[in-house]
């Protein structure tokens, strides 16, 4: 049981030096992830060739599985292998968050004025009364959606940051159920 406190406390201190080197190096740690995408294709493309081995030999296996695996696996090899393909699916997931932010600023818009007028309707004041609370959150998150689209390395930093500070928050998890 102690070895297991040991080594619970000990993960726990590598997760927070690592979740402060993520908040330290923000774009490194974002750029990564491109990297960790790719690695996971290629353990997902290996695990399922296997499955369709076992398949196969079982006489269930069919050609799309196989096809699918190797798309996989090539896809993997080449995102490790290439950084050019690595900043690639960087950019493309930074712009689809930035996107994300936009399209939930103006979801949140509709919404704050859907509240007013129901509350106009009913004459709830439960309703209306803070629908301009809903408003300002849509228009935040919109003019985070355009400056995110316009300099995407703040957006990169900041979910770089977040990341960072989840692992710390998770060690500290760690370190306080092994102290």
């Amino acid at each position: 049981m102690k070895s297991n406190r040991i080594l619970t406390l000990i993960l726990g201190i590598l997760m927070i030096g690592a979740g402060i080197y993520c908040v330290l190096t923000p774009e490194l740690t974002v750029v990564s992830l491109s990297y960790v995408i790719g690695v996971t294709m290629i353990i997902d493309a290996i695990a399922s060739i296997i499955l369709w081995t076992d398949l196969k030999n079982a006489g269930y296996a069919d050609g799309w599985s196989l096809a699918g695996a190797i798309i996989s696996l090539i896809c993997g090899i080449v995102l490790v292998g290439s950084l050019v393909m690595q900043l690639a699916v960087t950019n493309f997931m930074l712009y689809l968050a930035a996107a994300w932010l936009l399209a939930l600023g103006i979801v949140r818009i509709v919404i704050a004025f859907k509240l007013k007028k129901a509350g106009e309707q009913y004459r709830s004041r439960f309703l209306a009364k803070r629908w301009w609370l809903v408003l300002i959150a849509g228009i935040l998150l919109v003019l985070c959606g355009i400056f995110s689209f316009i300099n995407p390395t703040a957006l990169m930093i900041v979910i770089g940051i977040n990341i960072g500070l989840a692992i710390i928050l998770a060690g500290v998890a760690l370190v306080s159920i092994a102290v």
